[in-house]
């Protein structure tokens, strides 16, 4: 290969490598808000698994993050016995939070402006990704069957195998998949947004004329 078509070559090749981790262009999205009722089970024929309040709830919050929530997630548990440290094989959480979604909500103000988001790859690894670990997997298959059907997410890929006595070797099981997130400034803002107090009726008519 002559000197000048090896260089065209390495030039057209980086080319396309830089096409294709171009990332997607944002799509106008909608917030939608949500509750949702998470019952953690944790007892099987072959263990039984236990949570505080306060570590299921550090652990939901990094599952909501991942699947689109916005960053102001409420969390409420009960089950957990006399207090947030005793740990419990049955957990109840109320999950409040808003994510992106490309259907526009029935309870979307008319005037609301879209949200800017991005379709982004997701990866949890058990033993791998920092919190958890193989003793997570019913946890986590759990909130993929209870929770996840609520986000704009597509591709979803489950290795989770939580029935078996011997857990798979480190960082193979997993959940993927690609999930609708809004940009940092769309959220930023519309948590600032939600944080101001309701206007009163004088306000709206004075915002009018």
């Amino acid at each position: 290969m002559h000197r000048q078509t090896a260089v065209l070559f390495l030039v057209c090749s980086g080319a396309a490598g830089a096409a294709a981790t171009e990332p997607e262009p944002a799509v106008d999205a909608a917030w939608a808000e949500h509750r949702v009722d998470f019952h953690f089970f944790g007892n099987d024929i072959n263990k039984t698994t236990s949570y505080s309040c306060d570590s299921i709830r550090d652990k939901l919050r990094v599952l909501l993050r991942l699947a689109g929530a916005r960053s102001d997630v409420d969390i409420t548990t009960a089950g957990c016995g006399l207090g947030s440290q005793i740990v419990s094989s049955m957990i109840t959480a109320d999950l409040g939070f808003h994510s992106p979604t490309l259907a526009r909500p029935a309870n979307a103000a008319a005037a609301s402006e879209p949200v800017p988001a991005h379709w982004n790859t997701k990866k949890l690894q058990l033993g791998s990704t920092n919190g958890f670990d193989s003793g997570d997997c019913q946890l986590v298959e759990q909130f993929r069957l209870q929770v996840l059907k609520v986000f704009d997410v597509r591709n979803v890929t489950a290795n989770l195998d939580c029935m078996v006595r011997q857990p798979p070797p480190r960082g193979r099981s997993s959940l993927a998949f690609e999930a609708l997130t809004a940009t940092a400034t769309a959220e930023a803002e519309s948590i600032a947004r939600d944080k101001q107090p309701p206007k009163h009726d004088d306000q709206l008519k004075s915002d009018q004329n």
